[in-house]
């Protein structure tokens, strides 16, 4: 990895890191919002026991007055709503909050050593107290955490840590430490005790007015007991709603301002880890986790495919690796230490929004506020780029056996084939050739196809070239497609503004500011822009073809033929793809609540006669067209056959088969996947073949 031009400059103590004058007055909002969040549920209490004594006043009085089995039904019911409904307002205080991870192995001292020696000079230097327990997971990421209630706000608690293993594959020991010292800084300091407690507040809040489910059971268990309590429990339940508006209203006040001081909380464990490890390895080491993130996911979903082939991966995070490096390949980045060199403005240079806001809702800052705070307290150290596995004994035991932990959940007819990172980077590599087009188009058609649907070959054929190949396949016109996303994206982004599902006053677009009221401006601009770059797109789509075509000499008609080709395929793949959609308009009412017999009815009737009939059609085109044969997806190909030789009812006496619906819709899937490969593969011979001519 480069050296950052300040990295002469040394680390500080964790004493002269002090908390933010912004923290402070964020946690200042905090405790005023839970203050009278208290306030008002302690006068809930109050009249919840009110509620209580009066219906139990009331309920034996009635026994008393008239001890029948229906006023006794009665008057216990009575009694029963009370004591629900301080229930329902006392419970959190007793409910734990559970942090739990399946896949989370225990590790001690005894087997890793060196890592113990490690994380203790970390709580060393950031003040902090050695972790409860120590969990390796295989999940990218490091955290702290506990198991959270009532009581863990006010006696102190011992926290855990977890070390994702993924994570320690994607960084080297410097940004390996900062990760950890930014976990510790977290509770490293009195002043930040607030935070933990904060944290804990918002917890229990939040199981109070959204996780019901035990609530909600234990009123339906006292209601079926007889229809008069069935009543009272209704009328408990719309108490207990009630109680919940009241609460929610305070709780989206509190919830705003946490989220500001979580904020300002990952700054001070920014400036910890930058104290302890470096400002620019904590840098370093977030922008190369948010690339190997996307590199283990794409990992876990290749093990995904394999399973398919009764194959398992011996070592996921080989794989990881193996990704992490082709990316880095495609992209002409260094590696250092079998590690790709990332750096911030390669991660930034993903991110190319015109809007820009403050989300008051996000509980972290982006990676660009979070460098722009660390670079402020100039605290740079010389990066060990030695990969973070020096820390570990025998890691690639560990490696195997937490990549096991990864299938714990997985049931497989026959006992799978171990496949290690050698097969799978050939099988990946395979794959992934298969989707990349000539380097020499510089991406100008990556992501995309040219747009057909409204071409007369003849015409554009009769035309000369204007351009030439260089200026056509240029870095800018590469980029348009891009950028149309990104522009399409942005206005997502305004929409929300605009109807206040984003709850800001002003926004930024191209650093002019505007509010709220001008977003339909703003989103009139991104349209025209659109507009605009997909109109040339289109008309360089048609100068590379009239090129390519001019070129190709005695070749013409072979490339204009195998254009016309292409057109055809599109004209046959928007067909099924418009009769796909209309299945699933038809079928997805099906899924909604409270559907009656006479509606499903007339729904299963409208695709027995009508959407049934047309994908079967275009199916058997699928197979007959080889769209999907059993040479290239043998399990679809006798799936579908199948299904085109069956008469499903999908409804049987009032029941659904669920399984029937849940094929049909996996089928529209599949066979619309095998539609795009079957394209994709069509233009990548076109591209390829208009180069040789």
């Amino acid at each position: 990895m480069n050296t950052p031009s300040s990295a002469n400059q040394s680390t500080a103590p964790i004493q002269q890191v002090e908390v933010s004058g912004a923290f402070k007055q964020q946690a200042g909002k905090v405790v005023f919002s839970i203050v009278m969040f208290f306030i008002v549920y302690l006068l809930l209490v109050a009249a919840s026991i009110a509620l209580a004594v009066g219906c139990f006043y009331a309920g034996i009085a009635i026994i008393i007055a008239l001890p029948k089995l229906i006023t006794i039904i009665l008057g216990l019911g009575l009694i029963a709503v009370g004591g629900s409904v301080i229930f329902f307002l006392i419970k959190f205080i007793f409910a734990v909050s559970k942090n739990e991870n399946p896949g989370r192995v225990e590790i001690k001292e005894a087997e890793q050593p060196r890592l113990f020696a490690l994380i203790r000079e970390l709580t060393q230097q950031t003040n902090t107290l050695f972790p409860k327990k120590i969990f390796l997971s295989p999940d990218v990421n490091a955290c702290v955490f506990y198991n959270s209630g009532f009581w863990s706000m006010f006696l102190p608690v011992r926290k855990n840590l977890e070390i994702g293993l993924g994570l320690v594959n994607s960084v080297n020991m410097s940004e390996f430490k900062a990760v950890l010292a930014h976990e510790f800084g977290h509770f490293s300091q009195k002043s930040m005790k607030l935070g933990s407690f904060t944290y804990n507040v918002n917890r229990v809040i939040y199981n109070m007015l959204y996780e019901n489910n035990s609530y909600t059971s234990f009123l339906s268990s006292w209601g079926n007991i007889h229809g008069l309590l069935a009543i009272l429990a209704m009328a408990t339940s719309k108490i207990a709603q009630g109680i919940q508006w009241i609460l929610r209203k305070m709780y989206a006040v509190i919830n705003k301002n946490y989220m500001g001081l979580s904020r300002e909380m990952e700054f001070h464990a920014d400036a910890i880890a930058a104290s302890v490890a470096g400002g620019n390895n904590i840098i370093s080491g977030l922008s190369r986790i948010e690339i190997a993130q996307n590199c283990y996911n794409s990992a876990i979903n290749k093990a995904g495919e394999m399973l398919k082939q009764h194959k398992k991966s011996k070592n996921i995070f080989n794989n990881q690796l193996t990704i992490f490096q082709t990316m880095a390949k495609e992209h002409k980045l260094d590696i250092t230490k079998e590690l790709p060199d990332i750096t911030y403005q390669f991660v930034a240079s993903f991110s190319t929004s015109r809007v820009n806001f403050k989300n008051q809702w996000a509980s972290h800052p982006t990676l660009e506020e979070r460098k722009a705070s660390v670079d402020k307290l100039h605290m740079n150290s010389e990066p060990d780029i030695t990969r973070a596995w020096s820390a570990f004994d025998k890691p690639e035991q560990l490696q195997e056996m937490l990549t096991d932990k990864i299938y714990t959940n997985v049931t497989m007819e026959k006992e799978p084939v171990l496949y290690d990172h050698i097969e799978f980077e050939e099988l990946y590599n395979k794959d992934r050739d298969q989707y990349i087009l000539p380097e020499v188009y510089k991406g100008f058609y990556d992501g995309r196809y040219i747009d057909v649907k409204d071409w007369n070959l003849d015409e554009i054929s009769a035309t000369a070239p204007v351009k030439t190949f260089n200026e056509i396949f240029t870095d800018e016109n590469s980029g348009l497609f891009k950028s149309v996303k990104q522009n399409e994206s942005d206005i997502d982004i305004v929409k929300a503004i605009a109807n206040k599902q984003i709850d800001t006053e002003t926004f930024d677009f191209d650093g002019e500011k505007y509010n709220a009221a001008d977003a339909e401006t703003v989103i009139k601009k991104l349209e025209d822009d659109i507009a605009n770059q997909k109109k040339t797109l289109s008309d360089l789509d048609k100068e590379a073809f009239c090129l390519f075509y001019h070129k190709a000499g005695t070749q013409r008609e072979q490339l204009k033929q195998m254009y016309e080709q292409f057109i055809l395929l599109t004209e046959h793949q928007t067909a099924y793809l418009d009769i796909a959609n209309k299945a699933f308009e038809t079928i997805n009412p099906l899924y909604q609540d409270g559907n009656s017999i006479d509606f499903v009815n007339t729904v299963i009737d409208g695709l027995k006669h009508d959407a049934e009939p047309k994908l079967k059609r275009v199916f058997r085109e699928a197979i007959d067209s080889n769209i999907v044969s059993a040479e290239k997806n043998r399990e679809l190909f006798e799936k579908l056959d199948g299904f085109l030789n069956k008469n499903y009812p999908y409804f049987i006496n009032g029941e659904f088969v669920n399984n029937e619906l849940s094929e049909l819709a996996e089928l529209i899937q599949a066979v619309a996947g095998e539609w795009d490969n079957y394209k994709f593969k069509q233009f990548k011979n076109i591209s390829e073949a208009q180069l040789t001519w």
